[in-house]
């Protein structure tokens, strides 16, 4: 049943959407203004890689001995020396640290944040943990002992006596008696977590802590939302990575929780573990029979991809972010890496290198040009040959807009399809209501005008208003103008924040609409195809040509027709790529990528599922995108936060699989294609870069 013909349902659902809390994103990289326009930065700023708590082996305690401070400098890098043995080891970021046989600990690795330096010349520990950049360690006495970064107090533990330690990203959590005591980013110094049952075996990741229950269970708690979560048993032991947490069965199969953020995006092999430790979007277990092997993407938007493990008979794995080692009978290590994404060494850069600020839209403009769009409400064309002529000015609306921050300013523009005839360039910016004046803080609209272009330039007291959208919340306003081979007008629209849009007919927030603008005047600025899936509907607003978006920040016409949107996801869900048809309900807030409230049936309830999605392991928000013929009409799209390009071919059976194209250098804020092919990629505060893709014609 399509949800268009269950008004009822709609409504019910629509009511408890409100009810839903909004889930903050921990940003993948420092909030910028923009980037306040997709997601919430209200959490602290993190990083992208994983710290999992590898797999301990418990050392022999062995007599306490205090320790002492000591000034000897620490190299910025240190080998692992050959003939090192350990009963356990731990492996952070850039750093690993072991237990040698008399419980003292050895580092090795990249010094970052003082993390080789460790606090004293005889310090004797049982337990060993690595963070990030730092580690902590259980001496035998039971007090913990940390060093390395300090910045979220991660390397400040409470005093007391503990049981067991678990280092994560930035925080660290331990035991006492089973009650779970944690400190670092999220805790105040040694927090008890009152939510949660007595635990053992507990392991940390991302923000995240996990343990076994006295019931078998595995109980994780999120240190960001202050949720408890169980999975029911019983297992045996623990593996935990940045975004996934896994736990071996009794009878030695493997189970890993698969949500969003919880995920190493590829399910275990059907082999019997004995032990298992996670790792970045990855994991690896050792088998009954000691060998090592690894599952998960191993690199970002690479889910299935066939990880690289050391052959040999081993004891006891650390999996780290990329680095992980594993110690054989006799303690020696064994450390290999995770391939890295192979990425260009240097893109080529459009237009001389010139540096743009907020750029967002590029298309072919008359006379070999390209016209750039900046967020700031201006239009110029440039010349991407040699010694090209200086650019030149199409439109200047900047005094006319509000730029840069909360998704104001100037959000897209096309010109005509039939320019040479028609010479219109159509403008969407965020535009100060004429209602508004005097008020502290003025009423915004979403504007479509149309310009009349002449000589190379925009004449500005040309402007026609074709559509004013009223907005009433920050945030969330699309969008992007394409045009279709049918010649209409395709507009994005965010939801305004305002989530039950998306399923409301009766309003153009939170969908596609299909315009006709040809023989526009001020009288009729646009009309209504009569073949618009709602025009019928006396409900509809007949505008409406596909609903159920968030933000649709970009879409683009593939040259066989079809209509890709990448939608920016809502707080720690997903996001997504889908192809839109005429009538289609694009899900939200019914449903974020491939996930559904309770009650709604993706299928059944005709909703159109996304192609593609991913989660916060892989970034923030997706910004889409752009498709081709040399492209083999895949769908160009990357991140705004991860600075991931992606691109998303068809498979031959009717699946798509996304391949890495690059991670750029700067913040994606939008794609373009010229007239000859060619691929840009527009970057907040960078030039403007070629994008080179491997299979290009």
């Amino acid at each position: 049943m399509r949800w268009m013909n269950n008004p009822k349902r709609i409504a019910d659902l629509s009511r408890g959407l409100t009810g839903l809390r909004v889930g903050a994103i921990y940003a993948l990289l420092a909030c910028s203004a923009f980037a306040f326009s997709f997601y919430s930065c209200s959490q602290p700023s993190a990083q992208r890689q994983p710290t999992p708590l590898p797999t301990l082996i418990i050392a022999t305690p062995q007599p306490l001995i205090e320790p002492t401070p000591t000034p000897t400098a620490v190299p910025d890098f240190a080998p692992l020396p050959e003939d090192a043995q350990f009963t356990q080891i731990a492996v952070g970021e850039r750093h690993a640290c072991g237990l040698q046989a008399d419980g003292t600990p050895l580092c090795w690795g990249r010094n970052v944040n003082d993390s080789l330096k460790i606090p004293g010349g005889n310090l004797t520990l049982s337990q060993i943990s690595a963070g990030k950049n730092f580690t902590c360690g259980l001496r035998i006495d039971r007090a913990i002992v940390c060093w390395g970064q300090n910045d979220r107090g991660q390397a400040s533990p409470p005093d007391g006596s503990f049981d067991e330690i678990a280092a994560g990203r930035d925080h660290a959590c331990a035991l006492d008696g089973g009650a779970l005591i944690c400190w670092g980013w999220r805790f105040r110094g040694g927090d008890v977590i009152q939510e949660i049952p007595l635990l053992s075996d507990i392991q940390a990741g991302f923000a995240f802590t996990c343990g076994l229950t006295p019931d078998s269970d595995m109980a994780c708690w999120d240190n960001r939302y202050r949720e408890l979560e169980i999975t029911h048993g019983p297992f045996i032991s623990l593996g935990v990575g940045l975004t996934h947490a896994c736990a071996i069965k009794i009878d030695g199969s493997v189970f890993c929780r698969e949500e969003t953020h919880f995920s190493q995006r590829s399910s275990p092999p059907a082999t019997k573990f004995a032990q298992i430790a996670g790792g970045w979007y990855y994991a690896c277990g050792l088998t009954e029979s000691s060998d090592i092997e690894c599952w998960g993407s191993g690199e970002r938007g690479a889910p299935g991809k066939r990880l690289s493990a050391p052959e040999g008979k081993f004891a006891a794995l650390a999996i780290g972010w990329r680095n992980s080692c594993a110690l054989n009978s006799d303690g020696h290590a064994t450390c290999w890496q995770q391939p890295d994404v192979q990425n260009p060494s240097e893109l080529p850069e459009a237009f001389g290198g010139v540096m743009f600020e907020w750029p967002v839209e590029l298309f072919p403009f008359p006379n070999s040009r390209l016209a750039v769009v900046d967020l700031k409400g201006t239009i110029t064309a440039y010349s991407d040959e040699p010694n090209a002529a200086p650019p030149k000015t199409i439109l200047d609306l900047s005094d006319k807009t509000i730029c840069c921050n909360d998704e104001n300013g100037m959000l897209s523009a096309a010109l005509d399809p039939q320019f040479d005839e028609f010479p219109f360039l159509y403008v969407y910016y965020r535009v100060v209501s004429k209602h508004a004046y005097g008020e502290n803080m003025p009423e915004l609209a979403s504007r479509l005008a149309r310009f009349r272009v002449e000589r190379g330039q925009a004449i500005r007291n040309s402007e026609m208003t074709i559509l004013d959208v009223p907005t009433y919340k920050k945030f969330h306003y699309g969008g992007a103008i394409r045009f279709g081979e049918d010649g209409m007008l395709y507009l994005g629209i965010g939801d305004n924040s305002i989530r039950e849009n998306a399923q409301s007919l009766d309003t153009l927030l939170g969908n596609i609409i299909r315009i006709d603008v040809r023989g526009a005047t001020p009288n009729r600025p646009y009309r209504v195809p009569p073949d618009n899936p709602f025009v019928d509907n006396p409900d509809a607003r007949p505008e409406i040509w596909a609903y159920g978006l968030r933000n649709p920040w970009r879409m683009d016409f593939a040259p066989d027709g079809r209509l890709f949107i990448a939608d920016v996801g809502n707080g720690r869900e997903q996001e997504e790529v889908s192809i839109a048809a005429a009538g289609a309900n694009l899900g939200w807030p019914l449903c974020q990528g491939n996930a559904c409230i309770e009650g709604v049936d993706m299928d059944a309830d005709g909703l159109t599922a996304p192609i593609f999605t991913y989660g916060r392991e892989d970034g923030c928000a997706i910004i889409g995108g752009v498709t081709a013929h040399r492209l083999n009409n895949g769908f160009l799209f990357g991140d705004h936060c991860s600075s991931w390009v992606w691109l998303l071919e068809q498979d031959g059976r009717e699946g798509w699989n996304a391949r890495i194209v690059s991670q750029l250098k700067g913040q994606i804020l939008s794609f373009g294609i010229g007239a000859d092919g060619t691929v840009y990629v527009l970057l907040r505060r960078n030039p403007i870069m070629r994008l080179q893709i491997d299979g290009e014609e």
